[in-house]
């Protein structure tokens, strides 16, 4: 049976959501919920779901949507602010949660949701896509198999330009969670403890503020084998997302880990000890937030469990990232 999606919000986020409900083996779309129920019929017309979009209810309350019968799943797009607040209401209701990230504000908030899953018996996911793909898979496989030796570097880059140049933009209020370090710095944090396995025992930060929000941070964080990651990310560049994790045999470079950006060539590279390199690919046109939904509804309850704590745990770091940060 197909489980039955709902929508939280309609924002740019829910472009890719909608189409890997779509083409995902598990799930259906069955409503969505806006801030009123013409925002929430223009965003049916924008998907170009209006002639399928037969029974798909449209709403102008979350809450309504919420406490609707027959919806197995809820996908929180709202702004981070509304993370906790309405994925707590949707699983004590007894709805599954896919939470876009970052799951929440802070650990405390994230520990709490935790524990409401665990307390309704309900699904709490992160909606962190790339782990999904294949070319990751094999990344993290290759690293933990120790291909490139022990790891001693991990440097990742994620960063964008235009997010004050937009309007309504929630990355730039801090009254709905917005800043780099939420938005960018879980990307950093997730990856470097999901390929590598390590997790982050110190570090030395320093950022700028732009309106109330981090637009910048950069880290150097000594990680549990006593290798060192840095970290850039930020509102103030060019969009980036690559990744170098070095070790004492070579190194693996990818950049595009986020989601690729052809779809077509999802690549990586290994470096040896000559400066000999490799190209692989791995997972051409997979499609890895349809393969998220599908792992949302049919993963074994030890990768819920796992995928939840690891939530967690990026919390506590970005947490710590926010109190040792240094503004110049």
């Amino acid at each position: 049976m197909r489980q039955r999606w709902g929508f939280l919000g309609t924002g740019r986020v829910t472009n890719r959501m909608v189409q890997a409900v779509a083409q995902s083996q598990s799930s259906s779309l069955v409503a969505i919920a806006s801030r009123s129920v013409e925002r929430a019929h223009q965003w049916i017309i924008r998907q170009h779901l209006h002639e399928s979009a037969i029974g798909i209810l449209t709403m102008g309350s979350y809450r309504e949507l919420i406490q609707t019968p027959g919806i197995d799943w809820i996908y929180n797009a709202l702004p981070p602010s509304c993370h906790f607040e309405y994925s707590a209401e949707a699983l004590l209701a007894g709805k599954n949660v896919l939470c876009e990230k970052p799951l929440c504000l802070n650990a405390t908030e994230a520990s709490e949701l935790q524990a409401i899953a665990v307390r309704t018996g309900r699904r709490l996911v992160h909606a962190t896509a790339f782990p999904h793909h294949p070319r990751s898979h094999a990344s993290r496989k290759l690293i933990l198999a120790g291909e490139i030796g022990d790891v001693r570097r991990v440097t990742m880059a994620c960063t964008f330009v235009d997010a004050f140049r937009r309007e309504n933009e929630h990355r730039v209020d801090p009254m709905l969670g917005g800043g780099c370090l939420l938005d960018l710095g879980w990307y950093c944090v997730a990856a470097t403890m999901w390929l590598t396995d390590l997790t982050v025992k110190s570090m030395q930060v320093t950022g700028s503020k732009r309106m109330g929000v981090w637009e910048s941070v950069q880290a150097l964080a000594t990680l549990s084998n006593g290798a060192i990651a840095h970290w850039d990310c930020g509102f103030d560049t060019a969009s980036r997302k690559w990744i170098e994790v070095a070790g004492t045999e070579g190194s693996w470079i990818c950049d595009d880990f986020i989601r690729p950006w052809d779809n077509a060539k999802p690549r990586y590279w290994l470096h040896g000890h000559a400066g000999k390199s490799t190209a692989e690919l791995i997972g051409e046109d997979f499609f890895q937030e349809a393969a998220m939904i599908d792992a949302c509804c049919n993963a074994p309850d030890e990768w819920i469990t796992s995928q939840m704590d690891q939530a967690v745990e990026i919390h506590c770091v970005l947490d710590a990232l926010d109190v040792a940060a240094v503004v110049p």
